[in-house]
């Protein structure tokens, strides 16, 4: 438990000096928003691309891992749903906890990986975001429409419809762009091209730090407010329903080692902070999503590293 924690804490470290730079304002004001978004739209992008370029689509086990996490997905959706129906919550609210139970923070994931199982770790954990990250995207578009109704004709223009939602969740996403274009070429045996392959080698050297800062930066104490059970229960389908979904299904499947302690990362990191913009976009409860943001990311704190010692207790 304590090399765990030592191999844990330089991630939290730096979620805390990004934080820490957030709020004091440096280097200056308005200077992490940038970093967001040249980590969202360039250097996450190409660690994708890099990673799933490497991938071995001719391993048998790559559809059972498929497998394991969309189950765990529908898993911890169907639970959700329960919990919005037990405990009453309108649409925007239950779209909300929807968001805090299903999403993952897909840069945590990938920074865990490699720092607990090296490159190996990282190329497993990129294959399950090229899984879910299309996958839940496509299922949280279509169930925010449904429990939100259509918009109203003075809307329209400002709530697009269905179609043109999930194009921008899919077509217009530099993640799932890059996911698929180095699947694509690594498929079609095109890979690593020179050059190419060398720069997104280079700048993915740098995603996972300037990630990390910028994931720590959007943290929101002030957001915090009353959220009750609402967040009890969802946070009980990110940090229970989720991971327990995995392991079960990797304990049916008869999966262990390296490949089940990758797919139990994406069920103990907290829910992605793109989850806020995707809320307002779509009529959910935006401020009682950044405190599901906030409120977990604290807490995985000090759940993830027992959560990550008791999976190597297991699957190990």
């Amino acid at each position: 438990m304590f090399s765990l924690s030592m191999d844990i804490i330089p991630v939290f470290l730096l979620l805390m000096a990004g934080a820490l730079c957030q709020r004091l304002s440096f280097p200056m004001s308005g200077f992490w928003p940038g970093v967001d978004k040249l980590t969202y739209w360039l250097l996450f992008p190409a660690l994708l691309f890099y990673k799933t370029s490497q991938i071995d689509f001719s391993n048998p086990l790559l559809p059972q891992y498929a497998l394991v996490l969309l189950s765990a997905l529908v898993m911890t959706a169907i639970f959700t749903f329960a919990s919005v129906w037990l405990i009453g919550a309108k649409a925007p609210t239950a779209s909300s906890m929807l968001q805090a139970g299903v999403r993952f923070n897909t840069f945590i994931v990938l920074a865990l990986a490699g720092s607990l199982y090296g490159n190996d770790g990282l190329i497993y954990a990129a294959l399950g975001a090229s899984v879910l990250i299309p996958a839940i995207n496509v299922f949280l578009v279509i169930s925010m429409v449904l429990m939100h109704g259509k918009p109203s004709s003075d809307n329209v223009a400002v709530c697009p419809s269905l179609p043109k939602l999930l194009s921008g969740a899919l077509v217009r996403n530099p993640l799932i762009i890059s996911i698929v274009l180095g699947c694509g070429l690594n498929l079609l045996g095109l890979t690593p091209i020179p050059v190419v392959t060398d720069m997104a080698e280079l700048i993915s050297k740098a995603a996972l730090p300037m990630v990390l800062l910028a994931v720590g930066a959007s943290v929101r104490l002030e957001v915090i407010r009353s959220v009750g059970m609402t967040f009890v229960f969802s946070t009980i389908a990110r940090f229970i329903i989720f991971p327990l979904s995995i392991g079960l299904m990797c304990w049916w499947l008869g999966i262990s080692g390296l490949p089940a302690l990758v797919a139990i990362l994406f069920g103990v990191v907290p829910t992605a902070t793109s989850a806020y913009a995707l809320a307002r976009q779509l009529g959910g409860d935006a401020e009682r999503m950044a405190a599901f943001i906030t409120l977990q990311t604290i807490l995985c704190v000090v759940t993830l590293p027992v959560s990550v010692w008791f999976s190597q207790l297991i699957f190990s």
